[in-house]
């Protein structure tokens, strides 16, 4: 039986390029997406890999989607490896803090924090059977000159924060699951409007280095890591012991 791994937001993008170059290992791939039309044909590109795959109807703002599908895969694909927390929305990118609109905030963190908070309780319990990963996808919480949106910004830094202590209660706890940040640098993409300089990646880049990840030997537990290539830049331990 091969590795299975459900990724949310994966119907374009890196989180299509991760399931993509996971498939062409033998990976199972669970492709999460929101919109049918979109899920399917995603689907079907990677079929034409010849790609083991099919669609999980996953909308972070419909929980009901969530824990249907944390049912459906615990009775279908029980073996359930990884998850990766990839689907977000990016909010505002251009509006600066005082211009920001409460409500742009709220419906960022709505995504990218309660969202992925309510995939990884449900989920934990399938991945604890099979001491799996979570994969969060995320940026480092300090912004630079280049890149500081701020509505994403404040959502992602919650979610480091958020992965921080899961993997502290995890490893307390003695639940098998190891969960952590993956920063993929800057990824040129429709998130960003296709942002495009000489700090930029491709998708085809970004999503390799997460896919080392997944697949490397080490603990992160709680960490997040920053990783270009296949060389590893920064690795920030923020888990407390």
């Amino acid at each position: 039986m091969s590795d299975t791994v459900l990724i949310t937001g994966a119907n374009k993008g890196i989180g299509f390029e991760i399931a993509r170059q996971l498939g062409k290992k033998g990976w199972t791939i669970l492709l999460g997406a929101r919109n049918k039309q979109r899920g399917l044909t995603a689907v079907q590109k990677l079929q034409e890999e010849g790609i083991v795959v099919e669609w999980m109807p996953i909308d972070l703002n419909d929980y009901e989607t969530i824990h249907f599908a944390a049912t459906n895969i615990a009775k279908t694909h029980p073996e359930l490896k990884v998850l990766v927390n990839n689907a977000g929305i990016p909010g505002d990118m251009s509006a600066e803090p005082m211009d920001t609109k409460t409500s742009d905030l709220q419906a960022t963190l709505d995504v990218n924090v309660t969202g992925n908070f309510e995939l990884i309780k449900s989920f934990t319990p399938i991945l604890a059977k099979n001491h799996g990963r979570i994969v969060n996808m995320t940026i480092p919480a300090t912004g630079n000159r280049f890149f500081h949106p701020f509505a994403y910004c404040v959502s992602k830094s919650a979610l480091n924060q958020m992965t921080m202590m899961f993997g502290n209660s995890f490893k307390a706890q003695h639940i098998p699951v190891e969960i952590f940040g993956a920063v993929p640098g800057g990824v040129t993409t429709d998130l960003n409007n296709h942002m495009d300089n000489r700090f930029m990646r491709t998708v085809e880049d970004g999503a390799g280095s997460v896919v080392k990840l997944i697949l490397d030997h080490h603990n992160h537990q709680g960490k997040t890591v920053v990783r270009f290539g296949g060389v590893k830049l920064v690795k920030k331990v923020i888990v407390g012991h």
